[in-house]
């Protein structure tokens, strides 16, 4: 199930429709500073959270616009005059919230200079332990150490005066307040606290949740920041949490897999697209962690990331040299990184780039590749077969390889035959217009979830298959290797 969301003349952003994924896990959304990743984490906390517009927003023109729709329900806030109006129609079934990168989120939105003060000289006699759920995790995110924050204690709302609770630790028999804590570490108490909320909630909750944070990596160090990512992966699979990151940062994006990461990219004419599924290569743009390498591959998937190492491991190209195998995307992402890569000299004088794009976009590449006088100087070559969407429908279904569905059969699909997937697939009303086999491959991913099995096992058949059946394209694949490394 996907929340639609239509943003118009909200910030940067004039006119942007996007899909968003409730279904648990961890997503991205990234970009180039200014593309508008923290207004759409924002706008897209609307959904659930009624503060006023103007505070997030600023002055916006009227006929301003954020809009929903969830499984049928819509809600939307429209800038009439001075005033934003909210209509609603049906329940759009969904919580969650919203922690904003520096001012905004549910973090201090009621604070004074007064009421700082007056948390100062609380009765220390009103604190109370905080509860092992936060002391333990901000150690273990922060510190690695659970027991770093051995003393943290809390003020109940109703002595702070306070919308939350506010937190005090003791070192060395000193008091610290969360005001004279460090951005990370307010940050994180602002999280711990708002899901150890949310977890008590979900034990009976029925309805979807959704939580936006907004470029946390600007408070966090990468050591932290890689164990808050493993923390909250653990919180999506417990509680069905949908935890989306405005973010730029490669540790983050690294840890996120393509099909749940959107880059936002801002065009000459102001408009904005949205690039989804996205390679964390791609959403990076530059290789900051490539310099060094003597070669990089840019290929379209895992699939031939998968086949190209194995060419390099067997005709023995990786002697004496760094080379790395790059997933990016769609042929246009490669081709434009590339051009990038190559112009900006980013990967440093004594490093190749070159090209590898899957064989049906091949004209398409080219021609793309010529009129726009992209990536002029890097070397271009074609994988032996489609992409694997396309492989696997062209093989299973329409001119059906007998010993490719064999070997799938026997030693992938055992308890749910692939001859059932297939019947199956065939009656979907997708099935005439699923050109690509996407509707397909998610049939068969959602069988291999199922059994704990992953893309990886299907993907090591089918090459091992490809090596002993496709002899020519895979020798041409070769050549051209020996050529670029050599």
């Amino acid at each position: 199930m996907k929340l639609k969301m239509h943003i118009s003349k909200i910030k940067c952003i004039n006119d942007l429709t996007i899909e968003l994924p409730i279904e648990r896990g961890l997503y991205a959304i990234t970009g180039q500073n200014g593309s508008g990743k923290s207004t759409i984490v924002a706008s897209a906390s609307r959904v659930f959270f009624n503060l006023p517009m103007k505070e997030y927003f600023g002055d916006t023109v009227d006929g301003a616009m954020i809009e929903f729709e969830l499984d049928g329900n819509k809600r939307s806030w429209h800038k009439k005059g001075k005033s934003w109006l909210q209509k609603q129609t049906g329940s759009m079934n969904i919580r969650g919230f919203y922690e904003g990168s520096l001012i905004y989120g549910y973090r201090f939105k009621d604070t004074t200079y007064e009421k700082l003060k007056k948390s100062e000289s609380i009765d220390k006699a009103k604190l109370r332990p905080s509860h092992e759920f936060i002391r333990k995790n901000l150690g273990l995110i922060l510190q690695g150490d659970e027991d770093y924050y051995e003393k943290l204690y809390e003020v109940p709302r109703e002595y702070a005066k306070f919308d939350s609770s506010i937190f005090f630790y003791e070192k060395n028999g000193i008091q610290v307040s969360q005001f004279h804590m460090s951005t990370g570490e307010n940050l994180l108490l602002s999280i711990l606290n708002s899901l150890y909320i949310k977890n008590k909630e979900r034990k009976n909750a029925s309805k979807q949740c959704i939580i936006f944070l907004d470029e946390i990596e600007l408070a966090l160090h990468p050591s932290s920041l890689k164990r808050l990512v493993a923390f909250l992966e653990d919180m999506a699979r417990q509680y069905d949490y949908a935890i989306y990151f405005s973010t730029h940062s490669i540790e983050l994006i690294s840890g996120i897999k393509p099909d749940n990461i959107f880059y936002i990219e801002r065009y000459n004419d102001g408009t904005i697209g949205v690039n989804n599924p996205c390679y964390p290569a791609y959403a990076t743009k530059f290789l900051y962690d490539h310099s060094g390498y003597d070669n990089v591959l840019l290929v379209e998937d895992d699939l031939a990331k998968s086949i190209v190492t194995r060419i390099l491991r067997k005709e023995k190209l990786l002697n004496s040299r760094l080379v790395h195998v790059l997933p990016c995307g769609g042929f246009r992402n490669i081709i434009k990184l590339a051009d990038d890569v190559t112009r900006n000299n980013l990967l440093g004088k004594r490093a190749s780039i070159c090209i590898i794009v899957d064989k049906d976009v091949k004209e398409q590449a080219i021609k793309y590749k010529k009129e726009n006088g992209l990536a002029s100087s890097c070397g271009m070559n074609f994988l032996p077969i489609e992409s694997l969407e396309k492989y696997l429908r062209m093989s299973l279904v329409y001119n059906v390889d007998q010993k490719l569905f064999k070997r799938l059969s026997d030693y992938v699909f055992q308890q749910r035959s692939l001859q059932e997937l297939i019947a199956e697939y065939r009656k979907l009303k997708e099935f005439d217009t699923d050109k690509n086999g996407k509707v397909l491959y998610s049939l068969l991913d959602t069988e291999l979830r199922n059994r704990r099995t992953d893309r990886a096992e299907l993907i090591d058949l089918i090459v091992e298959y490809l090596f002993e059946e496709n002899k020519q394209p895979i020798q041409d694949i070769k050549k051209f290797l020996h050529k670029e490394l050599e």
